[in-house]
């Protein structure tokens, strides 16, 4: 007797198998057996491991249940202007936009590339199988893991694709504008990835604006692969529309004497998700993530790290910091892994959380798994609200309430801005968080 019982499906993973069968053929890079190839794996692992949902452990404060449930429809192609973009342009870089999950090179400002740097949109490259500018690409992501990795592979559609070539030093930052149209509802999978030669030296900055109302869904992938000796500092600003879905992962490897900086800020979307996955891969590499969340109304961002420490004498440092408002919700999920042979490794994590109301949550879940005996860690958490006796001093002093509150939220946020060495990333960054801060709700007393 044969059993009638059918295997569950589901029905949120039946709908992108069945997305990819139908247009699949438009994606870039299908007439590329090895670019198929790719797509094809990792819809198998879609298929095999499902999206991520509160059962997994590095989701369990993160519920996607309302994202799978939204329509979403085709980028709706609103026009914009130069004049749209000025305010989110780098002065003195080197910038790539796009709309809507397209390149738009009449946007763009990329005519005076120096020598070593090569850039290209993903669609373009998978388009002419470009191999060599594509070479590491699915190195760093592990589709296999928990997330929308293997999702992005299979449906990836544009992005930006940096090389940097040994011993060659960019002394302009690298901009990438991802821009939203007004009233977007387009679901769009982009891919970056950016290749990091021997000795070389890069900043990218990566901004995903919303130019007005916007109810799409990002789901956006960077790989960062670092060879011996290069330092690469990626910054992220996301100031989406407060409707708008973003999930973000960027996966790098670091090489031996590498070193790799990763800073987000992000206060925009309805639900935001940025989660950094390090490997140190090589004797002496080094990484140092930093991150802040400005949320307010009923906003939910979620900063995941995985950092391991497969070499020995690597090191890590993380300090995310987060300031809610209303009822806004935080999440802070830090892992750094040690492999038994990492010794002397020096690895450190600290979340800070700065509560403007009483209906504000913020999770916190540091996490230390150490198999080597020779080793310097650290983790720690803070939450607390404002201090009222700092807050009447000021007022005390002549400044009114929203001023000193302001001034001191900007005073814990800062210091992470402050270090930026770059002084357009800095001055665009503060910006960022002044023109948040003057929208604030007006001051809370604490419970």
């Amino acid at each position: 007797m044969t059993s009638s019982v059918q295997p569950l499906t589901d029905p949120v993973v039946e709908k992108y198998r069945a997305q990819y069968a139908a247009k699949g053929s438009e994606l870039p890079g299908s007439a590329r057996d090895w670019v198929n190839s790719l797509r094809n794996q990792a819809l198998s692992a879609l298929s095999r491991n499902g999206l991520p949902t509160r059962r997994v452990e590095s989701w369990k404060y993160t519920d996607l249940r309302n994202l799978h449930r939204a329509e979403f429809a085709a980028a709706a192609g609103a026009e914009v202007t130069a004049a749209d973009l000025t305010p989110y342009k780098l002065e003195d870089a080197y910038v790539a936009v796009f709309v809507d999950g397209q390149y738009a090179p009449a946007f763009s400002d990329l005519g005076d590339l120096p020598e070593g740097l090569s850039f290209s949109s993903m669609a373009d490259a998978l388009a002419l199988g470009n191999e060599e500018l594509l070479a590491d690409l699915g190195e760093a992501v592990d589709v296999e893991l928990p997330g929308l990795g293997a999702l992005n592979t299979a449906l990836m559609q544009d992005g930006g694709v940096c090389r940097i070539a040994d011993n060659v030093s960019v002394e302009k930052p690298i901009q990438l504008i991802f821009v939203s149209t007004e009233n977007s509802s387009a679901e769009i999978h982009l891919r970056n990835l950016i290749g990091a030669g021997a000795n070389s030296n890069a900043t990218v900055m990566q901004s995903y604006v919303s130019l007005g109302a916007s109810t799409g869904f990002c789901n956006v992938v960077t790989e960062a692969v670092l060879e011996q000796g290069a330092n690469l500092r990626n910054v992220t600003h996301q100031v989406q529309s407060g409707t708008a879905w973003h999930i973000g992962l960027t996966s790098a490897q670091i090489k031996r004497d590498a070193h790799f900086e990763s800073f987000v800020l992000s206060s925009g979307g309805r639900l935001s998700r940025n989660e950094i996955r390090v490997r140190l891969g090589g004797e002496g590499a080094d990484c140092t993530l930093n991150g802040i969340a400005l949320v307010r109304d009923r906003q939910h961002c979620d900063n995941t790290t995985d950092v391991d420490h497969a070499k020995s004498h690597c090191h890590s440092s993380q300090v995310y910091k987060n300031v809610l408002d209303d009822r806004s919700h935080t999440v802070f999920q830090g892992r750094v892994h040690v492999a038994p042979d990492a010794q002397k490794t020096d690895a450190h994590q600290m979340n800070r959380n700065l509560l403007l109301s009483r209906n504000a949550q913020a999770d916190s879940k540091p996490e230390l798994i150490i198999h080597a005996d020779d080793v310097k860690c650290s983790h720690g958490a803070t939450v607390g609200d404002l201090d009222q006796e700092a807050l009447f001093y000021l007022q005390s002093r002549g400044i009114d309430a929203v001023t000193a509150r302001n001034m001191m939220v900007q005073a814990f946020a800062a210091e992470l801005v402050e270090a930026m060495p770059n002084d357009s990333i800095r001055s665009y960054l503060e910006t960022a968080m002044s023109s948040w801060l003057e929208t604030l709700n007006s001051v809370e007393e604490a419970a």
